[in-house]
């Protein structure tokens, strides 16, 4: 199954790293470039497709280029008709709302009358200091857009000249820099793609490195040398299955997640009202990033949830805790391994499995979350029995729970609180059968051990 879902996901992640690396791979090599400065004197059609500096130093006209969704009255996008004196050509240039009172600023400025300029001194040639947009040179090919262009500069807002518009009027290519746009994708936009390109790049790579290493890992397991290690083996037979169908579990649960995260942010941008370029190479790439940076380390294994070898390598811990002495723990090994499996109890739910055996001398409950409990028969003096319930908080929800507890003390206890054992079981007719063997085992002790 674990190679099932390496092999899926290694597909997955190369195809993403192959379909964001064309999706923004030109435009990163010209961001990484950074952005070229436009020769003196060359035409600026030589710049054609460009990611380009360009500084805006005569803007003449102004119009809306685009609306925050849902809001007509708020302009996200202003677009400013440039005026180049150097090359007597006009530019449209697209900045966002952000950068509009700049241009505003240069607009006014650039336009008062000597004497107006010079009685506003050195706050003049601030205001009219050039403001440099960074984007990729574009022929507007519509004509419709050309038409808008020709509208604004005509109109009675613009500050153009009748030369201008002369200009204007007979200009046959039509070019606009949107700031801070490479190739139609905003710069963030294409660092964002590089960035979930190398992620899955690097999930990929992972994914071969698990294929390989479990190409190489033999099937046969090692005979444990112990009988503690021997009793622990056995346990494999229920508790690999348990754990391979929770591991099936968890993994279309972290599958449906990560697609969740993904159709989530993706709905989000369209509803705001985001184009579609915008929403590939924004929303897709940070929903698929934020659900593999979550949903990868699960999926690959990561922390040993639901691995029988480390979940037995925890049993062993705990029953050296429970039985300190070797000899004594060894002892307890041998006699369950002899005990029949008429006397064992399994009970396997989503959240733990427990197996329990009742030996002649020692009883033994093994937990799917990698604890043991131990108890010897012949020192318990009383056995009772309860069904605890309560509520858990999760989060904003409240949970119910309920267990089975078995609670075992003994003659030479040696605590002042509580039971010397307490062994719990989620369901009641587990619990139930638990006790019925103990009551086998104890025989006639039964009637004044067992409440």
């Amino acid at each position: 199954m674990k190679k099932q879902v390496s092999m899926a996901l290694s597909l997955l992640s190369l195809a993403a790293a192959v379909f964001f690396s064309v999706l923004a791979g030109r435009q990163f090599l010209s961001v990484a470039a950074g952005p070229e400065a436009v020769p003196e004197g060359s035409p600026v059609e030589t710049m054609r497709g460009e990611y380009i500096t360009y500084s805006v130093a005569h803007p003449v006209a102004c119009f809306a280029e685009e609306y925050y969704s849902g809001n007509e009255r708020r302009v996200s996008k202003y677009a400013y008709v440039t005026y180049d004196r150097e090359r007597r050509i006009f530019l449209k240039i697209v900045v966002p709302e952000r950068k509009n009172i700049k241009f505003e600023y240069l607009m006014r400025a650039v336009n008062r009358s000597a004497e107006l300029k010079e009685s506003w001194g050195d706050r003049q040639e601030e205001e009219e200091r050039p403001v440099e947009v960074t984007g990729s040179l574009m022929l507007i090919e519509d004509p419709d857009e050309t038409g808008r262009i020709l509208e604004a500069l005509m109109g009675e807002d613009s500050h153009s000249t009748e030369e201008m518009d002369e200009l204007a009027l007979a200009q046959t290519d039509w070019y606009m820099i949107e700031d801070g746009i490479v190739g139609g994708i905003p710069v963030s936009n294409v660092r964002i793609c590089i960035v979930s390109a190398g992620l899955n790049l690097l999930v990929f790579l992972l994914c071969l490195v698990s294929l390989a290493k479990k190409s190489q890992v033999s099937d046969g397991r090692k005979s444990a040398g112990d009988a503690v290690g021997q009793l622990l083996e056995w346990q494999r037979v229920w508790l690999a299955p348990w754990c391979e169908e929770g591991r099936k579990r968890q993994n279309r649960l972290v599958v449906l997640g990560m697609a969740g995260v993904v159709a989530a942010l993706m709905a989000v941008g369209f509803f705001a009202g985001y184009p579609v370029s915008y929403v590939l190479t924004c929303h897709l790439p940070v929903g698929l990033a934020a659900g593999e940076i979550f949903g990868v380390p699960v999926l690959m294994g990561a922390g040993g949830y639901l691995n029988p070898d480390k979940i037995l390598r925890a049993c062993r811990k705990s029953l050296e805790r429970e039985i300190p002495q070797q000899e004594k723990r060894e002892a307890m090994a041998r006699e369950l391994l002899d005990t029949e499996k008429q006397w064992a109890v399994l009970e396997t739910g989503k959240d733990d499995a427990r197996y329990g055996i009742a030996g002649e001398h020692y009883w033994m409950v093994l937990s799917g979350r990698g604890m043991a409990v131990v108890a010897e028969a012949d020192r318990i003096k009383k056995i009772g029995s309860e069904t605890v319930t309560g509520q858990v908080r999760s989060g904003k929800v409240r949970m119910a729970y309920t267990y089975y507890s078995i609670m075992i003390d003994y003659w030479d206890s040696q605590k002042k609180k509580g039971h010397d054992v307490v062994i719990n079981f989620d369901g009641e007719d587990t619990a139930g059968h638990f006790i019925t063997l103990a009551r086998k085992r104890l025989g006639e002790r039964a009637a004044e051990v067992v409440e």
